[in-house]
């Protein structure tokens, strides 16, 4: 049995909070206007007075999207698809293609197309986003878009050890510390670079993209990055030690970034058992520490990453100790955190990441994403399959 059977009672809780996900965005969704420039785009967060934190990052674009087209089909619903095509069109914005900072030709910029820098990781999910676009689409020049953003990765994305760099400045700031840059360290976050690829080579069946530098860095991820408690921890570069204070302030434990997934692409591309072992070990760790009320941490969005690492190994005979019961519980906690109008009428149907009344786009996405194809059959994202 899979996950989905084991869960399969939770069918119409989980499809419902999927479309209440769903009309989230659509009501969130900065119109199209002529002279709206942020036309497509939605706030990213909000705290639980309802002040917006920040707009949306190219990434939280790119995974809303793919939730977005996947709750079209399942739900019938042609808004859903405008509104992820919508998403892509200012995702386009994003992208560099100025004559003044040739280096940068073909980056995404962060956050809006004056925002001066990048998150690396980030921008691979965009471009990530542009891959999925093209096969939703069957518009050209998303798939060219996310190669020329490949390529910039390989030039400029990346130092000279084939560590992905953690952010880069394309031109001067706007103000200090506008961005946290931590070129020193290799994040724990960044085995999830290894998705984009996968399917950037599924999308083209050019090898070079799951060539000598995806494998190299499959290698060194799971022989740095992942400690022996199982868990995927930033190190330092020229120590290969986990520093005192993670600069992310543990942003990544049970949300491993889509790395578990990465890993099972690498598994998939190359049959090395080290990196499904990989995946296994960080699903023991979270396994282990997981609460008895269903959840895996503060956050609520390691819960569809790590249903989702589970779903896509399974067929890959990854061996793993969720059992029926733990999937349910972590989904019926994952439902408790939703909004609902009465109490936040503009926040309903986003997701309470960490229970202090904010919403944010990270787990509702993810959510998004998981739940319809947990529930709905919507497989083709988020996916380490053939």
């Amino acid at each position: 049995m899979t996950i989905a059977d084991n869960v399969s009672e939770l069918r119409d809780a989980g499809l419902n909070c999927a479309r209440k996900i769903a009309d989230f965005y659509v009501r969130n969704q900065i119109r199209y206007r002529d002279w709206e420039p942020g036309a497509g785009s939605f706030f990213f967060s909000c705290d639980d007075r309802g002040n917006p934190q920040a707009t949306a990052t190219q990434w939280a674009l790119a995974f809303a999207a793919m939730g977005m087209f996947s709750a079209a089909r399942v739900f019938d619903e042609p808004k859903y698809r405008r509104c992820a095509e919508k998403m892509g069109a200012y995702m386009k914005t994003l992208q560099i293609f100025s004559p003044f900072l040739p280096r940068h030709y073909g980056a995404l910029r962060e956050h809006t197309p004056q925002t001066t820098w990048c998150y690396v990781r980030d921008g691979l999910s965009g471009a990530w986003g542009f891959v999925e676009l093209y096969r939703e689409t069957g518009c050209g020049e998303y798939l060219e878009r996310a190669i020329l953003w490949a390529e910039w990765f390989l030039r400029e994305g990346r130092d000279g050890e084939n560590w992905p760099l953690w952010g880069v400045d394309f031109e001067p700031k706007f103000r200090d510390g506008s961005a946290l840059m931590r070129n020193d360290v290799a994040g724990d976050f960044s085995g999830g670079n290894l998705n984009f690829f996968y399917q950037l080579y599924k999308a083209t069946g050019d090898k070079k993209w799951v060539g000598d530098f995806f494998t190299d860095f499959a290698g060194k991820y799971v022989r740095f990055i992942q400690q022996d408690d199982g868990y995927y921890r930033t190190i330092l570069k020229a120590t290969k030690q986990v520093p005192e204070a993670d600069p992310q302030g543990g942003l990544h434990k049970s949300n491993d970034d889509l790395s578990s997934l990465g890993l099972l692409c690498a598994y998939r591309v190359t049959g090395d058992v080290r990196f499904r072992m990989a995946a296994e070990r960080f699903l023991a760790a979270v396994h282990r520490d997981r609460r008895p009320d269903g959840s895996l941490e503060k956050t609520v969005a390691g819960i569809p990453v790590v249903l989702n690492t589970v779903l896509e190994g399974e067929p890959l005979g990854m061996e793993h100790p969720f059992s029926a019961a733990d999937e349910a519980a972590a989904l019926k906690f994952l439902f408790s955190r939703q909004h609902n109008a009465e109490i936040y009428p503009l926040f309903e149907g986003g997701l309470n990441e960490y229970g202090d009344g904010a919403v944010c786009s990270r787990s509702s996405a993810y959510a998004l994403i998981v739940l319809l194809k947990l529930f709905g059959g919507e497989t083709g994202f988020l996916t380490a399959g053939e």
